[in-house]
């Protein structure tokens, strides 16, 4: 992903759950952020979906959320709020609060 479109990506992310990011994070807010690609199809969220990336970690939804978007490895953007993890999936609307489990 481009510098550009990471740093607007980002930008949006921050808005939309409601806190402050800044344009240029330092290294410790750099760390804070992962960005990968789903390992295969997605398709959707639906309670308690897992995810696997690309990058070989394993997420599970926590926040309840339902929405159905098909896509085939999109990619994800993960990043840390006071409240936990949120993964933001290429081409849905919501950041989504999950936890790793591997």
């Amino acid at each position: 992903m481009q510098v550009i479109q990471r740093t607007v990506l980002l930008l949006a992310l921050s808005m939309s759950v409601g806190f402050v990011t800044l344009l240029h994070p330092t290294a410790a807010q750099a760390q804070d952020v992962i960005e990968s690609q789903i390992d295969g199809e997605f398709e959707g969220w639906e309670g308690e979906t897992v995810i696997k990336l690309q990058n070989g970690q394993i997420w599970l939804q926590t926040e309840y959320h339902y929405h159905y978007h098909y896509a085939y490895s999109p990619d994800v953007i993960i990043f840390q709020t006071s409240g936990g993890w949120k993964m933001k999936v290429e081409g849905t609307d919501k950041a989504v609060g999950v936890r790793q489990l591997r």
